[in-house]
């Protein structure tokens, strides 16, 4: 079976694992992380329908807390959707109900 380490997204095809052999992360504590940081961790998975679902996730919520990562990715992605993605999540989140 196919895993992926939760911090850093390395493929790891063996289900006996601790500690990620690319970044070192202790991927067993990624249990004890709440939702809504393991959903800012999300935003760096490889796959873009995955950051794309994480930023509609983010932005219903209207958390705050991903503001400084949905801008960073808005910064720093080179596909125009996810850029345009963050833009509105960023402004759905800062917007006043």
């Amino acid at each position: 079976m196919r895993y992926y380490c939760p911090n850093c997204w390395h493929d790891l095809w063996d289900d006996d694992f601790t500690i990620c052999p690319k970044c070192g992360y202790h991927i067993r504590n990624f249990h004890k992380k709440d939702y809504i940081d393991k959903l800012i961790n999300a935003l760096g998975h490889h796959a873009g329908e995955v950051k794309h679902w994480v930023i509609m996730i983010l932005a219903q919520r209207k958390e705050k807390r991903a503001i400084p990562y949905l801008e960073k990715l808005q910064c720093n992605s080179k596909d125009p959707s996810l850029v345009k993605a963050a833009r509105e999540a960023i402004k759905k989140i800062s917007a006043q109900d």
